[in-house]
């Protein structure tokens, strides 16, 4: 029997949970498990929860990390309840969420990404491999859950990705130019590891990647999956794109997701609105008031 399977019911059929809650839940304490290096639940303390939480800054932000606490907390509960574990309950009560901010990590200029991603070099498998995993993850904003999960037939003849999101919902993104010239050459050295997969991105020995395979190849680089998605939108948004449209590149449910990004050039924010409004085209000046005779 899985891990998790027990849970799982517990969360769908006594606690009435969705279907997309009860599936977030068990994936978020897949990736926990991951990041814990298979110790086990039970026996975890305050040092790996710290440990785990800085793992996690490295790739999430602090609504997924809060997510993510918030799955450990109730599957906790679960075993400890079962075992009569109060020591194990203890523990829970001491993990607690971090404070969201609302703020955005600094991202790099554009010309900091875009030399890395270009000091990669386009030859053997490995290295072509990597430069489109940056190539799609700062070129479309995909997230890395999204990017292991693309297959070959996803990237459309009409240069378009189809991506399944966040509750299995689809969206289709452009695919940048470079990532366009990198597919085929990429193809080209995945047919000579002989691919056992239908995945896009695959390991040395032609199967599926994991995140972590991802992770550990943008680490290589200096980066990490949440830093390209957000400059992504960053660098958009500095360009004057339309905050509904990042929207929809990013596949957010919600414009005030999004709107964070509107905090990061105000400026820049401030001349698109001078140069694409109507009212900012007009000739004619505001008068003054006439003074009182």
């Amino acid at each position: 029997m899985d891990e998790f399977e027990e849970f799982e019911s517990y969360l769908y059929f006594v606690l009435g949970r969705s279907e997309n809650t009860t599936q977030s839940y068990i994936k978020d304490l897949k990736d926990i498990k991951e990041m814990l290096n298979e110790k086990s639940f039970r026996e975890i303390d305050e040092r790996d929860v710290e440990t785990l939480i800085n793992r996690m800054k490295e790739f999430y932000d602090t609504t997924s990390i809060n997510r993510k606490l918030s799955a450990l907390r109730c599957y906790l509960k679960f075993i400890a309840r079962q075992k009569n574990e109060t020591e194990l309950l203890k523990k829970i009560k001491k993990i607690k969420n971090l404070k969201d901010s609302r703020e955005i990590p600094k991202v790099p200029d554009e010309s900091e990404i875009t030399s890395k991603i270009e000091g990669i070099p386009i030859s053997g498998f490995e290295s072509v491999r990597d430069r489109l995993i940056l190539e799609l993850l700062y070129g479309s904003g995909l997230r890395v859950s999204e990017l292991v999960n693309l297959k070959v037939n996803d990237i459309t003849e009409k240069d378009i990705i189809k991506v399944e999101g966040k509750g299995r919902k689809q969206r289709f993104i452009p695919i940048s130019t470079e990532a366009k010239k990198i597919v085929p050459i990429y193809l080209d050295e995945r047919r000579k590891i002989n691919p056992k997969t239908d995945y896009l991105i695959t390991n040395a020995k032609g199967k599926k990647i994991t995140r972590q395979g991802v992770w550990l190849i943008l680490k290589r680089y200096g980066l990490y999956p949440h830093l390209l998605r957000h400059s992504f939108a960053t660098h958009l948004v500095q360009r004057g794109m339309n905050i509904r449209n990042v929207q929809v590149m990013l596949g957010h449910s919600n414009l005030s997701t999004t709107e964070i990004y509107t905090k990061i050039a105000p400026n820049i924010l401030k001349e698109t609105i001078v140069r694409s409004h109507p009212l900012s085209r007009t000739k004619f000046k505001i008068r003054n008031e006439p003074s009182s005779t």
